[in-house]
């Protein structure tokens, strides 16, 4: 889920933690297609007829749906380089052109109002939403991105639920949210799609259970983000004009196999849609599979903007555990510290960890570079030594 501005103030982050973190898999054990060929950087590959096409074409055909969907590691940069480069072809195109972002929670609106509006400066707009808490990723990633809509005031959507109503579901279940907190996602549900509920599967099957109570659940929370966004997303499409047009920017997890957001949004307001996925050219899998996306966008090898002192990638457990470890970086202290992905993060020192507030309070007590992390992993508990790069 790259670029960095020079006016960007680096957020020395050591976590950041995901509010929808859904990451691409395989859709199956073999390709739709066989791709005997080698893809080079650069290259845009119509999965579809496992050749490769010019970025005119691409963006001939994208400017013909109503709604894009770009895909994204939320990490990466070259993801979401491809993103900004496909807004400013869409919008060359047609001005009309909304965006819509699953990285904003739908009851912040107003405040993204104001900002693609002009009405508030960037320093305030993130201190409104939050962003370090709700989202979490370096807001260096996606600055080109939002400030690009602002100068030419393209309407920005939020499409996410809130994440403490999507970690209450993932406990507890749908049912025991109060009537007030279960207004703020999606009316409906779709339970019993099974290819969905694979799909939905496989991520449990890989991820740490923690206090999650079950699989039903879990489900049920994921389907929390994604039924809400395509719920947003239809609803802005019958409030907009024919000459609109949507760019939906989405975890690529959100849309593989033609289920996620995309399948969920049809299914309440049909439409066209296609799907863009950038890939780098070292992809383990075959990129001419239409089950990733209608479209590949070949990148170069990751570079990851979650390089902080520790030297992981972490997101806020479902259950309220702490915060769980999703990535670590080679070479970094945590690797060295002996950090292993699944990793919850309880205490560090004294201080208890149940969210990313508590993880930089705990940093940044003056007891100098060395910090001790109390982690369980499994049923364990243990404690790990980390001396933190400058």
């Amino acid at each position: 889920m790259r670029y960095l501005p020079a006016t960007a103030v680096i957020l020395f982050l050591i976590v950041f933690i995901p509010a929808g973190c859904s990451t691409i898999r395989p859709t199956s054990g073999k390709a739709a297609k066989e791709a005997p060929l080698t893809f080079g950087v650069g290259d845009i590959v119509d999965t579809h007829a496992g050749t490769t096409i010019p970025v005119e074409v691409l963006m001939e055909q994208l400017s013909q749906a109503k709604i894009v969907y770009v895909g994204e590691t939320h990490t990466n940069v070259e993801d979401h380089r491809i993103q900004l480069e496909i807004l400013k072809k869409l919008y060359e195109k047609n001005p009309s052109i909304i965006l819509a972002m699953e990285m904003f929670p739908g009851n912040v609106q107003p405040t993204l109002d104001r900002y693609w509006t002009g009405t508030i400066s960037e320093e305030e707009f993130l201190k409104e939403v939050k962003w370090d808490k709700v989202w979490g990723y370096p807001f260096q990633l996606y600055r080109p991105i939002m400030s690009l809509a602002r100068s030419r005031h393209i309407r920005i959507i939020a499409l996410n639920a809130p994440g403490e109503i999507v970690k209450k579901v993932a406990r507890t279940g749908i049912s025991s949210l109060t009537p007030e907190e279960r207004l703020q996602i999606a009316k409906n549900f779709h339970l019993d799609e099974p290819k969905n509920r694979a799909r939905i599967q496989a991520e449990f099957n890989q991820h740490e259970k923690g206090g999650i109570k079950d699989f039903e659940t879990f489900y049920e929370a994921q389907l929390t983000w994604e039924e809400t966004m395509a719920e947003t997303l239809a609803e802005t499409l019958g409030g907009i004009s024919e000459k609109e047009q949507i760019l939906a920017l989405i975890g690529k997890g959100h849309m593989t196999g033609k289920l996620g957001v995309p399948w969920l949004t049809s299914k309440r307001v049909p439409n066209a849609y296609k799907t863009v996925a950038p890939l780098p050219f070292d992809y383990p899998e075959s990129v001419v599979d239409p089950g990733i996306a209608d479209f590949v966008w070949i990148t170069d090898k990751p570079e990851s903007a979650h390089k902080g002192r520790l030297g992981l990638m972490g997101r806020e457990h479902p259950a309220g555990e702490g915060l769980e470890v999703v990535e670590v970086i080679p070479g970094s202290p945590a690797e060295k510290a002996g950090f292993l992905k699944g990793d919850i993060i309880i205490m560090i020192d004294a201080t208890p960890v149940k969210n990313i507030d508590d993880f930089h309070k705990a940093i940044a007590q003056e007891t100098g570079n060395t910090h001790s992390f109390h982690v369980k992993r499994g049923k364990k508990l243990f404690v790990l030594p980390v001396t933190l790069s400058p």
